[in-house]
């Protein structure tokens, strides 16, 4: 005989909110119901002793009620001065936030004759209460504004005419006296004032995080008996001495700190004497140049073993040239062809622009074939025929100017913007 079906089972009440706490099975916590009342909350970054003035630092009574109407999205301004109109003030920020507003009430200590205010913390006032309280949720804080940003630096403008101009004038927003207010067309300062300071003096309002950590390659370790750092990672340093164009002399001979040649490893043996033989044919090089003239694998040590035959040029006609040991081509005219000159030009980046690199020409400019990536060329590796009629052709200073190369001013201008 088939079975009847079950009936369906009866809809159970909904549990009605109260406000006294529930206690839950197994022992756990108390259930609390917190009123369905919205608040939002301002966390003003000075601290507060008179709320009052706190109120007038975010615009009054009046800010406050256009910030509860408007649900905290016109947010607030924060001036430390709310009575100077020109101070610039900190704009807040209003977050989303399901945090809890607890009212705790304690009871007042009695307080015995003479004793100071009390300056206990909430927290030792809970503890000393020993129970003693009571504690409700008044709402759940919906809405956050928080002032996160850096104040401005601050100008002081009271005693500035201008600035009192402004704020009698036009701070009462009377339309007769905006119309009234006129200020000197006379350029210049007649007055000892100083003028009016900028909108803002910092464009960054937020604090920047640089995240600083040290340098995983620094090592700590004892160097002559002193602790010191070392960074294993460093490229090592070149000591061939730079000369400035202002400086009165050259060097003669390589630093006396130096290692001596009979020291030195078979490469960098080779090295030096391969630059020996290349200053003898010619006093004045460029890297570039340099590096053409040498087999690949002694390209890389050419920047260690330079300050074993000559130095560089920090600056001037020369700048960024090698010049054999106690030779100053300041002293002799003869010494122009080997003048420097740079262009600005695109890089290349390609495959193919590297390769170009390599070959041995590339420090020669022939006007029709260009490195991109070489923007310092001689004037005697130039043999465009243009170009070197101009250079053989010009005429020649008497003496090296510190600002100007050996050639004069109308020429060499010319053949920058020609070349260009």
């Amino acid at each position: 005989m088939p079975r009847a079906p079950k009936p369906p089972p009866r809809p159970q009440p909904l549990p009605q909110a109260s406000t006294a706490p529930h206690q839950s099975r197994g022992g756990y916590a108390p259930w609390h119901t917190i009123p369905p009342q919205k608040i939002i909350s301002i966390e003003h970054p000075a601290i507060i002793k008179n709320v009052d003035k706190a109120i007038e630092t975010l615009g009054g009574a009046k800010a406050l009620k256009k910030l509860s109407e408007t649900n905290a999205s016109s947010g607030l301004d924060l001036r430390f001065r709310p009575e100077d109109i020109m101070q610039p003030p900190i704009q807040s920020k209003t977050v989303a936030t399901n945090n809890i507003l607890l009212k705790i009430r304690i009871p007042k200590r009695k307080r015995t004759s003479g004793e100071g205010p009390d300056e206990r913390s909430v927290l030792e006032k809970l503890r000393d209460a020993r129970g003693e309280y009571t504690v409700e949720a008044v709402g759940v804080i919906a809405r956050t504004v928080r002032f996160r940003d850096m104040a401005n630096y601050q100008f002081n403008t009271a005693d500035m005419d201008i600035v009192q101009r402004v704020r009698v004038e036009l701070g009462g927003l009377e339309y007769e006296k905006i119309k009234n207010f006129d200020i000197p067309p006379s350029r210049g300062l007649s007055d000892p004032h100083p003028i009016l300071p900028p909108p803002a003096f910092s464009n960054t309002a937020m604090q920047h995080n640089y995240h600083y950590r040290q340098n995983p390659a620094i090592k700590k370790t004892l160097v002559a008996g002193k602790p010191a750092l070392l960074n294993l990672q460093a490229a090592p340093k070149t000591l061939t001495p730079m000369v400035h164009i202002s400086a009165p002399a050259v060097p003669l001979h390589p630093p006396d700190s130096l290692r001596p040649y009979d020291l030195l490893d078979r490469a960098n043996k080779q090295c030096v004497d391969h630059l020996r033989k290349l200053f003898a044919q010619r006093p004045i090089w460029t890297r570039r140049a340099l590096f053409n003239h040498f087999p690949k694998n002694l390209q890389s040590l050419v920047r260690f073993s330079m300050v074993h035959v000559a130095y560089m040029w920090r600056a001037g006609p020369w700048r960024d040239t090698c010049v054999v040991y106690g030779l100053d081509p300041r002293a002799d005219s003869q010494y122009r062809t080997y003048q420097a000159v740079f262009f600005q030009v695109d890089t290349e980046k390609t495959a193919k622009g590297r390769e170009k690199v390599r070959t041995g020409a590339s420090h020669i400019f022939d006007g029709k074939n260009l490195v991109r990536d070489g923007r310092c060329f001689q004037l005697c590796d130039v043999t465009d025929p243009l170009l070197k009629g101009v250079i053989d052709g010009a005429r020649v200073r008497s003496k090296c100017d510190v600002l100007s190369p050996l050639y004069p001013t109308r020429h060499f201008a010319y053949r920058l913007i020609f070349v260009k």
